[in-house]
């Protein structure tokens, strides 16, 4: 389905993530989402309440007054069936992590997800990595198997290079959603690695 409307000719790959501040809360009408429960998170404020709380931190994407869509980043900790680490003589299976919470999207934008989800990668190796021990970004990815067809987050972040934390879990899982994580430590290497040798030339 084609944007239209106020999201016409916008380029969200480049488009600009904002912190969520008291002045941006009033955003929101017409605010659409293929997840209703998304919409009404917004709505009734529970995102706002949960970022006042400190239990989450939000960052928005909008287009001059409308809202486009909403990413909230919050502590967690990655739970493992295998060990990961075994080679880098690591032996947990527990893990620091910052956690993807909600990604919610209008869903006439085109190409914000991943906006949002590149913007959070990098946002995590640049501002958090550097202050506090965190190896991983991690995500509930939602299954419903209740709707017509049936709605699978995993995929969309399968692309991104995001395991599933037990890849034996059968499906439907016992939960609604499926524990899925990303390993920052390949891509600081090979950010590094790009930084140095732009320093040679």
């Amino acid at each position: 389905m084609a944007s239209s409307g106020k999201f016409d000719g916008v380029d969200f790959s480049q488009i600009n993530i904002e912190l969520l501040t008291p002045e941006l809360r009033q955003l929101g009408q017409g605010f659409r989402c293929a997840r209703g429960e998304f919409v009404t998170y917004w709505k009734q404020g529970r995102i706002q309440r949960e970022a006042e709380a400190h239990l989450c931190q939000c960052w928005i994407a909008k287009v001059e007054d409308a809202l486009a869509g909403y990413i909230t980043l919050l502590a967690d900790k990655l739970e493992v069936e295998n060990i990961l680490l075994i080679q880098e003589g690591v032996k947990y299976r527990t893990f620091p992590a910052v956690k993807i919470g909600l990604l919610a999207v209008d869903r006439r934008t085109r190409g914000l997800g991943l906006r949002f989800m590149e913007w959070a990668i990098d946002y995590v190796i640049a501002e958090v990595v550097p202050v506090i021990g965190v190896r991983f970004i991690t995500v509930d990815a939602l299954y419903d198997f209740d709707v017509e067809p049936a709605y699978d987050a995993s995929g969309f972040y399968e692309k991104l290079g995001f395991e599933f934390a037990d890849p034996t879990e059968c499906l439907p899982p016992v939960n609604p959603y499926r524990t899925m994580y990303l390993d920052l430590k390949p891509l600081m290497e090979a950010l590094a690695t790009e930084e140095l040798n732009e320093d040679r030339l």
